[in-house]
C-alpha cells in the first residue's frame, strides 16, 4: 500500500504532482491545510482512558484540570482505579516536610500515599504548599526516617478507590447547565434505586472539569478524549546524542570538514543532520552557521561539515545534540494521508488563483472528511452509539429523589 511516511515526502509528492519547484511555498500550503484539519476525529488520536496519565485527580472543589493535549472529550467515567505519579524531592530526616525538585505528571492531592528513599512507611500527604509543582513543600503525616532523595512516588490511597460500584459515566453538558444544576443539587438526595452504573454530567468551568453528582477530593476520573496533534514542520526539542566526543582531525578553510570520535553513541544521527556541541579543549568553532553530518563512520565516530564562524579547534567536546529538528509525522498523516494531500492541493491552487482546480480538491477533501464523520456518527470510531437514550436508562432520568 502506498503511504506518505514523512512531511518531507509529502512536500516531494505535492511538488511532483503540481510541477512546483518551490519547497517553502508547499510548506506554507501544508500549514494552511492543517488549519482546516484540527478537529478531525480519528481513532489514532484517541487516548487510553486507563493509562495513569489520563486519570484525573479531583481537587478540593471536586474539579479536574483539563489535560493540555485534549482536543475534544469523548467520555469520562469513574471506576475507582488507582493512579500513580512521581517527582524528585529532597527532605531532612526527622522532619514532616519534603520539597519537590520536579513537577509530577499528575496533580497531587491530600491523603495520597508517599513512598521513596527516606519516607516513612504509610506516609500520606496532609498539606501541599506551592501548588504541587517544582519547589512546592509537601507536609506528610509521618516524619522522614532518613534523608529524602531521588524519585518519590505518590499513589492514591486505596481507601479512596471504588471497586464495588456504583460507577458513574459522565455526559457532557454546557457550563451554564453545570453551574445552575450544581446550585440546585442541595435539593436532592443521593441517588437511590438506580442501577449500579449511573449517568452523571460534566462540563468545563474555567480551566477545569466540574461534575454532577459531585466528586470528592482525591476521586479518580478516567478521561477518554481525542488528543490534539502536532503540526508538520513544527520545531522539536534538541536531542542529546552523546555526552562526550573529540574533534580531530580538521581539514579545509571554510567550510571545514572535521571528524568527531570517542562518542558514546551515534544513534539518531543521519547524513544531513544538524548538530551542536559544548566546547571543551576543542570546539566546532564559534558563530558557525551550520554543522551538518556528512558521514556516520561507525557507532562512535562521525564526519561533520562546519560552515561559517571561526575555525573549529581540535580537542574534547561535550553534549553533542541533534538540533534543527522538525515534526516529520503525526497520527493524521499516518492514518489519513488523503486529508493532507487534498487540503494541501486545495491551498496550493487557491494561492495560484486557480479557482476551478481548488474547487475540485475541496470536494475531494470534503468527501474524505465525510467518510470519517460517517464512521463516527455510526459509532464505529467515536467510542459509542448516538441514540437519544442510554443503554441502561433514559437520558431524562434525573438519578435523584426529592427531599
Amino acid at each position: 500500500m502506498f503511504v506518505i511516511p514523512t512531511a518531507d515526502a509529502l512536500v516531494d509528492f505535492v511538488k511532483d504532482f503540481t510541477g512546483s519547484t518551490n519547497t517553502e511555498e508547499i510548506k506554507k500550503c501544508i500549514f494552511m491545510a492543517e488549519m482546516s484539519m484540527r478537529n478531525i476525529e480519528l481513532p489514532a488520536l484517541r487516548c487510553d482512558p486507563y493509562a495513569p496519565e489520563n486519570i484525573g485527580i479531583a481537587d478540593a472543589n471536586g474539579r479536574v484540570p483539563i489535560p493540555g493535549d485534549m482536543n475534544k472529550p469523548i467520555l469520562f467515567f469513574k471506576q475507582g482505579s488507582q493512579v500513580t505519579t512521581s517527582a524528585t524531592a529532597t527532605g531532612v530526616s526527622g522532619q514532616f516536610t519534603i520539597t519537590l525538585t520536579s513537577t509530577p505528571a499528575q496533580t497531587l492531592t491530600t491523603n495520597m500515599l508517599v513512598s521513596g528513599t527516606g519516607i516513612a512507611a504509610n506516609s500520606t500527604i496532609i498539606n501541599i504548599s506551592g501548588g504541587g509543582g517544582s519547589g512546592s513543600i509537601i507536609t506528610l503525616s509521618l516524619t522522614n526516617t532518613g534523608t529524602v532523595s531521588g524519585t518519590i512516588v505518590f499513589t492514591n490511597n486505596g481507601s479512596q478507590s471504588n471497586t464495588s460500584g456504583p460507577w458513574i459515566v459522565y455526559d457532557r453538558i454546557g457550563d451554564r447547565d453545570i453551574i445552575t444544576q450544581g446550585m440546585l443539587s442541595q435539593l436532592y438526595l443521593s441517588p437511590v434505586n438506580v442501577p449500579n452504573v449511573i449517568r452523571g454530567k460534566f462540563s468545563e468551568v474555567a480551566n477545569k472539569y466540574q461534575f454532577l453528582p459531585y466528586v470528592a477530593e482525591g476521586d479518580l476520573i478516567n478521561l477518554y478524549y481525542y488528543r490534539a496533534w502536532q503540526l508538520l514542520f513544527s520545531p522539536v526539542a534538541d536531542e542529546l546524542i552523546s555526552a562526550t566526543g573529540s574533534v580531530n582531525p580538521i581539514s579545509g578553510s571554510g567550510p571545514w570538514l572535521i571528524s568527531i570520535t570517542g562518542m558514546t553513541d551515534t544513534t539518531g544521527l543521519n547524513v544531513g543532520s544538524y548538530i551542536t556541541a559544548t566546547a571543551g579543549s576543542g570546539s566546532l568553532g564559534t558563530g558557525f552557521t551550520s554543522a551538518i553530518v556528512t558521514e556516520i563512520t561507525d557507532s562512535t565516530s562521525i564526519k561533520v561539515s562546519v560552515t561559517g564562524g571561526t575555525s573549529p579547534q581540535g580537542g574534547t567536546i561535550t553534549n553533542i545534540y541533534l538540533t534543527n529538528q522538525t515534526v516529520q509525522t503525526n497520527q493524521v498523516l499516518q492514518t489519513w494521508a488523503e486529508g493532507y494531500v487534498y487540503a494541501t492541493l486545495r491551498e496550493y491552487y487557491i494561492k495560484r488563483h486557480n479557482a476551478e482546480d481548488a474547487a475540485v480538491y475541496q470536494k475531494k477533501y470534503e468527501d474524505a472528511w465525510n467518510i470519517v464523520e460517517d464512521q463516527n456518527n455510526l459509532g464505529k470510531w467515536s467510542g459509542g452509539h448516538t441514540k437519544l437514550t442510554s443503554v441502561w436508562q433514559p437520558r431524562i432520568y434525573r438519578n435523584y429523589a426529592y427531599k
